[in-house]
């Protein structure tokens, strides 16, 4: 059972005195295991009652739902998601937090390092843009020992008013526990395209057993299709969080970019598609499970192009692709991610579509910690990179890089927020990139 699960009691009007039914509960908590199923249910109705009067029901059904429960019948139907966990009380040591907020992401991560790094055409590549599962679990603990918390963009910016009454948007004033510093996770190209699921990433999203968000790989050495929960973001974040609920605060967990000319979360749901309906119709539950969870959505554009180079209206025109196909499956965002890392020049006409399409949080790449609001009402941040090019070179100049001036630099802020030794799968990648453990 659960240990954060509440049981939910009916309240009686008429009061019980709980001397009454002590010998009673007693007596129920002796029977066999058979009947103590089909008892259950009805102490708990009356445990409200008595619960005015003390906590003997109370305890007398705690060790109830301990007793084996009855086994569920097989069916057909999607899965009811497990109870959520109560969340952790609100922490009462509050206080305002004004630094910097960081922001960190991932591609789809690589289940089998044995297909990613092999030595092939795509092996460097994979290298260099990829992060391992075990990299990014040992991510989570770095940033969870150095007192990060994980918070929504919605927590920190958005509209307020400003000191004349009149509405504005910027950054929001928000607290955290004391110690605390928030950090934002989020992924690029959940998508599962052909040459990640050849490379040893998963294939798609699906529903867990549990009701919860899982993933689908196939296993290069039998060839069958394998359904896990923690070989993705997704699934480790949860999993995390059930260890160390106070990682996230207020509920909040990550952000699921996605484009879409090949379709989401490993589902042809694209226009090209010969199997779209069937797609969509299949990835709808894999949606709600996301958002269930906790998890937010992201456009990381249609095409995945270099946007530096366009114009107003191929940025109407991807963004209109991205609305048809993608959002209206997944419900509307403002949080944008720029592919690369590129965008056109802040304020042209090219930059300022994406503010006609409801984009209001926009997201760079760099190692940089930066957070900039603009007057027109929205805000850009530089994301740091978690994969192997950012850790093979922050491996190479060590944690106290120091700029000509003597400031650190910008290597030395990702060693700030892990320690990358940790973090760097060694044995799967090998020492140079494109030479790892699937090297024959």
């Amino acid at each position: 059972m659960n240990p954060y699960n509440q049981h939910y009691r009916t309240r009686k009007k008429r009061r019980v005195n709980k001397k009454r039914f002590l010998p009673f509960l007693i007596a129920v908590i002796v029977l066999g295991s058979a009947a103590t199923v089909s008892l259950a249910a009805a102490i708990r109705n009356i445990s409200g009652a008595v619960a005015a009067n003390g906590d003997a029901v109370q305890s007398a059904a705690a060790v109830l739902d301990q007793q084996p429960e009855e086994t569920p019948v097989p069916s057909k139907a999607a899965p009811t998601p497990e109870a959520t966990p109560a969340p952790t009380p609100a922490p009462t040591n509050l206080v305002d937090y004004t630094g910097p907020i960081e922001h960190v992401f991932v591609h789809p991560l690589v289940v089998y390092p044995e297909l990613a790094f092999d030595g092939d055409a795509q092996s460097k590549g994979m290298d260099d843009y990829m992060t391992t599962v075990d990299e990014f679990r040992t991510m989570l603990e770095e940033l969870y020992a150095n007192d990060y918390v994980l918070m929504n963009v919605d927590k920190m910016y958005g509209e307020k008013t400003d000191e004349n009454g009149n509405m504005t948007y910027g950054r929001l004033k928000f607290q955290l526990p004391e110690g605390k510093k928030p950090v934002i996770i989020s992924t690029d190209d959940m998508n599962y395209y052909q040459y990640m699921r050849e490379n040893g990433c998963n294939w798609k999203m699906v529903v867990g057993e549990d009701g919860h968000i899982a993933e689908m790989s196939v296993d290069p050495k039998t060839g069958q299709e394998v359904v896990t929960q923690g070989n993705e973001v997704f699934s480790i974040i949860n999993q995390f969080l059930e260890e160390h609920p106070d990682f996230s605060f207020d509920g909040s967990k990550a952000i699921v970019g996605l484009t879409g000319y090949d379709g989401i979360l490993g589902y042809r749901t694209n226009r090209e598609s010969e199997n779209r309906e069937s797609e969509i119709e299949a990835v709808k539950p894999v949606i709600e499970c996301l958002k269930n969870d906790g998890f937010q959505f992201a456009s990381h554009s249609y095409a995945h192009a270099h946007m530096s180079k366009w114009d107003a209206a191929k940025v109407r025109e991807d963004c209109q692709k991205w609305k048809d196909e993608v959002e209206s499956l997944i419900g509307k965002t403002h949080i944008y991610l720029f592919p690369y890392g590129e965008y056109p020049k802040q304020g042209s006409d090219a930059y300022n579509a994406f503010l006609e399409f409801g984009f209001d949080y926009f997201s760079g790449v760099g190692l940089n910690t930066y957070q900039k609001v603009y007057e027109k009402g929205y805000t850009f941040d530089d994301r740091k990179n978690i994969d192997g090019m950012t850790m093979r070179s922050c491996l190479k100049e060590g944690p106290n890089g120091k700029k000509d001036n003597g400031q650190p630099t910008t290597r030395a802020q990702v060693w700030a927020m892990m320690d990358v030794n940790k973090v760097f799968n060694q044995s799967a990648r090998g020492s140079e990139p494109g030479k790892g453990i699937g090297v024959k």
